[in-house]
């Protein structure tokens, strides 16, 4: 986890194993800042603080050949590191101190400016790991295992008209010996960027955030579980399309936030998805007493669950999207879109239709159907039958993977949309409840790794020219290199 310092005041990355953290020997008040967190594992390239992306790369450090400046260089030998080489230095009683000196690079004054590093080390106190930036004193806590941190270092750029030396030192706390490595240095400065996250403290409260985007007094809310994907993710679309929240709760115990948030809606209707397995009669008893009425969607299997949603649509829609039900990414991609075309969305096996899907296509009589995935998630068999039941066209839209599905969704939107979700593809949630937010406002939802913005998101946002991104869930779900990344392709 990185570490911002406020006002670019020095920081002190501190930890409950580190001997320097406050109210501890080493802690200085002169260089505490108040921190808010940054996650950066320390491999790539570092972010900028939420709400913010990447301006100019000033300069960068892999220490793959070298560490920078031997000149300036005392006791900093090469390790091999986990992305290559690192620079260490072990101090003791025989050489308590060790530093080395970047090259001077050069910033815009009072332009935000963040240094980043990734670390590791048996000192375990940070007053003996620091790095110093012209008058900005970093106290680095380097742990067992290699970390990244980030640093707010504007307050440097004053000292120099913007010219900025940064000096490593690590030195031996009453003689013992120790050992400091560091690995991928770099400095940049960053801008403000058209980019926010909705998230809560689990997928329950994440949900809730999403809810309290929409008005009280609701004609009708969702309920669904958030323990597993089947029952729920067919009512993105529809839940889309009516402009209803959808909420997500335990089987067994309704989450505080879930409640605070129904309470709040007072929805004049409650729908819950699934059987007693997925949300029990306690559970949807007690949500029920925030709506007006409550009713419940189920069937013996997903599929049944699936058809019954579809029975809410009228015969003769335009276009209806048939996708997977043995896993979530495809649905979840093309909920936005049939939520904002008003379309129904079913579920069926790889193999074969199941009767009741095959019943309400049959029913819905639609103009043309789109299969969402390829033919590992929807077979040809399956395009076959569904020729039968449509005088229309019978389409794919695919990729090669499940982001580069969700992409070619997002595609089919108009450009320049006023925003832009993100969801994390590796599960279900929070693309469960921001398909159903995303559609009623007639904007896509593009999935990506926790890690990084792939390269299929990356494109969809490039040709759909967002206004600004919104990311759905929290640093578990997609970490603060995603909300950079995003940042630089809206807006």
């Amino acid at each position: 986890m990185g570490i911002l310092g406020a006002g670019g005041l020095g920081v002190v990355a501190t930890s409950a194993a580190d001997p320097g953290a406050e109210g501890e020997p080493g802690w200085s008040q002169v260089q505490a800042a108040t921190p808010g967190a940054v996650g950066w594992s320390g491999l790539g390239q570092a972010p900028c603080p939420e709400g913010m992306t990447r301006r100019v790369s000033v300069g960068s450090w892999s220490m793959d050949s070298a560490v920078p400046q031997a000149r300036f260089n005392d006791g900093w030998g090469r390790v091999s590191s986990r992305d290559g080489g690192a620079a260490w230095a072990v101090v003791s009683a025989a050489d308590p101190s060790d530093h080395f000196f970047l090259p001077y690079v050069k910033v815009s004054v009072d332009r935000r400016t963040m240094l980043a590093l990734s670390t590791r080390g048996t000192q375990g106190n940070s007053a003996h790991t620091r790095v110093q930036m012209n008058s900005v004193d970093l106290r680095v806590y380097a742990g067992s295992s290699w970390d990244g941190r980030v640093y707010d270092v504007t307050a440097a750029t004053d000292d120099e008209n913007g010219h900025l030396g940064t000096w490593f030192e690590h030195t031996s706390r009453d003689g013992a010996s120790t050992r400091w490595d560091v690995d991928n240095v770099q400095v940049y400065t960053c801008r403000d960027a058209p980019v926010s996250r909705i998230s809560g403290s689990d997928r329950y409260a994440s949900a809730a955030r999403i809810a309290a985007t929409y008005p009280a007094g609701v004609p009708v809310a969702y309920l669904a579980t958030g323990e597993n994907f089947p029952d729920a993710i067919g009512a993105s679309a529809l839940a889309a399309q009516r402009d209803a929240p959808v909420l997500l709760t335990r089987s067994d115990r309704l989450p505080g936030a879930t409640a605070a948030q129904l309470d709040r809606l007072s929805p004049q209707r409650l729908v819950v998805l699934g059987g007693t397995g997925a949300v029990s009669s306690t559970v949807a008893q007690e949500a029920g007493a925030y709506a007006g009425t409550t009713s419940r969607v189920t069937g013996a299997t997903r599929y049944d669950v699936s058809a019954a949603l579809a029975e809410t649509y009228a015969p003769g829609r335009p276009v209806l999207y048939v996708a997977s039900g043995a896993n979530f990414p495809d649905a979840l991609a093309i909920g936005a879109l049939a939520g904002d075309q008003g379309a129904p969305v079913l579920l069926t096996p790889t193999g074969g239709l199941h009767p009741a899907v095959e019943e309400q296509i049959g029913r819905l009589d639609p103009g043309r159907i789109v299969v969402v995935g390829g033919p590992v998630a929807v077979s040809d068999t399956v395009v076959g039958q569904l020729r039968r039941h449509t005088s229309g066209s019978v389409t794919r839209l695919t990729g090669s993977n499940r982001y580069a599905v969700a992409a070619a969704v997002a595609r089919q939107f108009d450009e320049e949309p006023a925003r832009v979700y993100v969801a994390t593809g590796t599960a279900f949630p929070d693309a469960l409840v921001g398909a159903a937010r995303a559609g009623s406002q007639g904007v896509p939802v593009v999935l990506t790794r926790q890690d990084q913005l792939v390269s299929d998101a990356r494109s969809a946002l490039q040709a759909l020219d967002p206004l600004r991104g919104v990311l759905l869930g929290g640093q578990v779900a997609l970490s603060s290199v995603v909300m950079d990344q995003v940042g630089a392709q809206v807006g």
